[in-house]
């Protein structure tokens, strides 16, 4: 419960002239001398969360508001004294790449079969358009009789200009969502350093403008009619979202900004003053609003009598920005629905029945990450339990890191560096009451082997993480520094997991994708041994693995594909490839690639070509064969390519439907047959 402190609000003054006894106290003269609480700030909690009221929610808030601007602080985690299915299926066409079958993740490409949209700016227009105001916009492309694609309307979703615009479609909606990426991004990224110490003989606070993210959605019964029916704006900054039986949900995070502090010294009764004005502000100055835009309505994203703090919160602890989980009806965007959490969160992993919210904590050597877990149904979403791990996500495809299965969440976390080691950890964690506990880790006791190659010089495991996916009741790890251990990790008895089998390749897998049981797709770089005194004779370069996992004991590589000199961006996001099973033992792929030529002989005359590329590939399941079958490229009908937009690879997308093929790279799509993908047709 909510822990009431005697250095609070409502008492901020002591006895100056106390004794060592309280009858001293009771009868002494001396007048009572107001005074500033040390305060604490609770960035990560390690504790569960707990609904409090509006009153409680609030004094935590401005303590955190007061922190980041005058006395120094001690942040991190309190101390807590009271306590998948196979990814590749039949369809006719491709859809988004995601982690988990039944959650819909957000790309800036969508396709249901007849209609193709692209999240476009107006900035990678081959014709300029200088008379429009809004620079994001979304391309319809309809799919004709032949197979072709011919635009039938671009619908204008918003003015922003530095953002980045992402879609849904769900049946008859379509939506667009707007973001800046930042500290927080809409794949995760990075998170704003929480309270700051900062005194107040530093500089002056600059209230800063308001950052926001749009939210759009369209009714697309009849695409060429297609028209932005609602839109909003929400403060904060997004942090990710998820679609889930037709309801959609967003975390973002929100900082407020106050300007009405005394910085022109730091004496002790000026910071007091500071701190009592702030308390007098009316709470409604701090949280955020969402806005309808299409009818200028205006309200509060959430009531503060819904907010989440951590149960061992006391009057005298704060932290200064809010998380916000909004639950978004797409069948009537006007039923929306938002959870408060006055706590840092990172990222978000989301499964069919829960979303997880998850942060770290870095203090010297001591690295701590909490998870904090929302139970989903059809009426409504509740917070239900949090539970603290050792360890980080690592800096790469963080989500893949976990996964809910048969009532488990399993997490793979990081600690340590290439100077001193590292020590990689699963755990397996059930939830208790409102607590994730650890039934199990691995490495343990009983099976002590790390994850991860130990150097015979210096005794300590000096391979990073690079890769992380479940399946079903198997983890499959991937660590490298200059070959790349793939371990499989049983999980078939949740409370005694172990390795099962490792295998050592050149090079590394940055992403994993299960075809079926018994194969995996790698998807990464070959790399040359630089620690090998003979010359190198090795082609470094995008690279494509099959591997057979059948025998869990000993895994093997089949074959491999390697694109010298380029680089995909599959490798950080994966919604980059496109997956298509058309027979019951074929899986077709596509994988776009990025590489620059140099051109002319004369080093003064050097001239650099982009090229962008789209490599297909059949994997047999029966045969366990990988193929590449071919690649599409960007060509341009242009005199003058250097006059052409800059754009890179990273939001190249593709969909495969039948034999056909379509290659969107920046506003345009490339059509071409599978049979014959360099002949293609664009752009359209």
């Amino acid at each position: 419960m909510y822990r009431t402190h005697l250095l609070g609000i409502a008492a901020l003054t002591i006895l100056s002239g106390c004794g060592g006894n309280n009858e001293q106290a009771n009868t002494s003269d001396t007048p009572q001398e107001a005074t500033l609480p040390n305060f604490t700030g609770i960035s990560v909690s390690i504790a569960p969360l707990e609904r409090v009221t509006a009153r409680q929610f609030s004094t935590h808030l401005k303590n955190g508001i007061f922190m980041r601007h005058h006395q120094p602080i001690h942040t991190g985690l309190e101390n807590n004294n009271s306590h998948s299915d196979p990814v590749s299926t039949s369809a006719s066409f491709s859809t988004t790449n995601q982690q988990e079958t039944d959650v819909n993740e957000a790309d800036r490409v969508k396709y249901n079969g007849n209609y193709l949209y692209i999240a476009a700016n107006r900035n990678n227009d081959l014709v300029p358009q200088i008379d429009n105001p809004q620079p994001h916009y979304i391309r319809i492309l309809k799919r004709t009789d032949n197979g072709m694609l011919e635009p039938i309307k671009d619908l204008s979703t918003s003015h922003t200009e530095f953002s980045e615009q992402k879609l849904y479609i769900e049946q008859n909606t379509l939506v667009s969502i707007n973001a800046q990426p930042g500290w927080f991004s809409i794949d995760g990224g990075l998170t704003i350093d929480p309270l700051t110490t900062q005194t107040t003989s530093s500089a002056a606070f600059v209230a800063q403008d308001t950052p926001q993210f749009e939210i759009s959605f369209a009714d697309i019964t009849t695409p060429e009619q297609a028209t932005i029916s609602q839109q909003y704006t929400i403060d904060g900054v997004l942090i990710d979202s998820r679609v889930i039986d037709g309801t959609l949900y967003i975390v973002s995070n929100f900082r407020p900004t106050y300007s009405n502090f005394d910085l022109s010294n730091s004496d002790t009764q000026t910071q007091l003053k500071n701190y009592q004005v702030l308390n007098e502000t009316d709470i409604s100055h701090f949280i955020p609003s969402i806005t309808r835009t299409d009818t200028n309505q205006t309200q509060a994203l959430f009531d503060t009598n819904e907010c989440y703090i951590s149960q061992s919160a006391s009057q005298v602890t704060g932290y200064d920005a809010i998380m916000s989980i909004t639950r978004i009806s797409l069948t009537n965007p006007t039923q929306h629905k938002t959870v408060c959490v006055n706590t840092e969160i990172e990222g978000i992993y989301a499964s069919k029945n829960a979303l997880y919210t998850y942060s770290t904590h870095y203090e010297e050597k001591n690295i701590n990450s909490v998870i904090h877990k929302f139970k989903l149904d059809t009426q409504t979403f509740n917070y239900v339990a949090s539970g603290t791990i050792s360890g980080h996500f690592g800096h790469n495809l963080k989500n893949l890191r976990f996964s809910e299965y048969n009532d488990h969440l399993r997490v793979v976390t990081s600690n340590g560096d290439f100077l001193e080691g590292f020590e990689h950890k699963l755990h397996v964690l059930a939830q208790k009451d409102a607590e994730l506990t650890s039934i199990a880790e691995l490495p343990n006791q009983t099976n002590t082997t790390p994850i991860g190659k130990i150097n015979t010089v210096s005794g300590v495991v000096d391979e990073d993480i690079y890769a992380v996916r479940f399946f079903n009741d198997l983890a499959y790890v991937v660590t490298f520094q200059q070959t790349d251990p793939l371990y499989v990790i049983n999980l078939t008895t949740p409370t005694s997991p172990y390795i099962a089998g490792a295998l050592e390749v050149p090079g590394y897998s940055a992403y994993l994708h299960p075809i079926s049981e018994s194969l995996l797709l790698g998807i990464g770089q070959e790399v040359a041994n630089i620690n090998n005194t003979e010359p190198a004779n090795v082609t470094q370069g995008a690279k494509v693995s099959l591997f057979d996992v059948s025998d869990i004991t000993s895994p093997t590589q089949l074959s491999s594909k390697i694109f010298p000199d380029a680089y995909t961006p599959a490798e950080y996001n994966y919604r980059a490839l496109s997956f298509l099973q058309t027979q019951p033992q074929l899986h077709r792929f596509s994988m776009p690639l990025e590489k620059w030529e140099q051109t002319g002989t004369d080093p003064k005359n050097y001239q650099w070509t982009k090229q962008n590329q789209l490599a297909l590939f059949e994997i047999n399941t029966e045969t366990k064969t990988l193929n590449h079958t071919g690649d599409s490229g960007i060509k341009y009908d242009a005199p003058n390519i250097y006059n052409l937009p800059l754009i890179s690879g990273n939001d190249d997308r593709a969909v495969l439907q039948e034999e056909h093929i379509y290659y969107i790279h920046g506003n345009y799509a490339w059509y071409s047959l599978w049979q014959t993908p360099s002949q293609n047709t664009g752009p359209l």
